[in-house]
């Protein structure tokens, strides 16, 4: 339902483009809106809004909005900091959370409705002749609703990004995270793992892309290594908006046989 929901709200944006297609229609526009909606660490204010149908191999079903909000801006961290119109990095925040509707007809415990746990990535970003650097720190808040929804506690840890722009028509990235919990509910279990982004986008003329974001979680206290493996294709539609449809399969870890339909829309003001 939420990602027939997500799909007319896709119509409703292209049928607002319609009148400015006559200059996007232009390959090269649509080319290089491709290419700074994909760049993960790029130096443009996007908003992505994301509509998933998961399925996990115990029943139970997740239809999930999730929404990703990127803010880059002059600085060091602080807005404005040491910012004298020479430097040659910027800082780049980035907030995601997600609504989720879940539900199982067996184990009545998991079924919910509610937000999840949100999480802001904060750092500083190094562009470079081939690509991009960037270092800085993530947090995950408890913000679930309900138990079944989120890990109930207070987390926070380093996080990398290398972006590789070297070879013609590609962008390769390598996002991590390391995660900590340092407080929250004394009856749910602490957290050390690491969320590692591996991101390979293929960039065809006139807009079109393939590209593969898996989310892979490595956890190191329970030795559970979680890694899916997806592909996605998808296309820029106008100046600021590009779209992709993208499956995705679990193939080791405890949700090992999940499987997942998304689609993405990225707005770009």
């Amino acid at each position: 339902m939420l990602f027939l929901v997500c799909l007319l709200a896709l119509l409703c944006l292209l049928a607002c483009q319609t009148g400015g297609m006559g200059q996007a229609a232009d390959s090269e526009i649509l080319s290089e809106t491709a290419q700074k909606a994909t760049n993960p660490p790029g130096d443009v204010t996007r908003l992505q809004l994301q509509s998933a149908y998961r399925h996990f191999k115990n029943n139970t079903d997740q239809y999930v909005i999730l929404s990703r909000f990127f803010l880059p801006y002059d600085g060091l961290i602080i807005p404005g900091f040491a910012a004298d119109g020479r430097q040659d990095y910027y800082s780049l925040f980035r907030l995601e959370t997600s609504a989720i509707q879940q539900h199982n007809a067996q184990f009545k415990s998991v079924n919910a409705f509610g937000m999840a746990d949100t999480n802001f990535t904060h750092g500083v970003v190094l562009p470079q002749s081939w690509g991009s650097l960037a270092l800085g720190y993530g947090m995950l808040l408890p913000t679930a609703t309900e138990k079944a929804l989120g890990q109930g506690k207070w987390q926070a840890g380093p996080a990398g990004l290398v972006t590789y722009q070297g070879f013609p028509g590609w962008q390769i990235t390598a996002f991590a995270q390391q995660f900590y919990s340092f407080a929250g509910g004394g009856n749910r279990t602490a957290q050390d793992y690491m969320s590692f982004q591996p991101i390979v986008v293929k960039l065809f003329p006139g807009g079109y892309f393939l590209i593969s974001d898996p989310v892979m979680k490595f956890d190191w206290k329970n030795h559970d290594y979680i890694i899916p493996l997806n592909l996605g294709f998808g296309m820029a539609l106008s100046r600021n908006l590009t779209f992709f449809v993208q499956p995705e399969y679990v193939v080791n870890g405890s949700t090992h046989d999940t499987y997942t339909i998304r689609l993405n829309i990225n707005f770009m003001p």
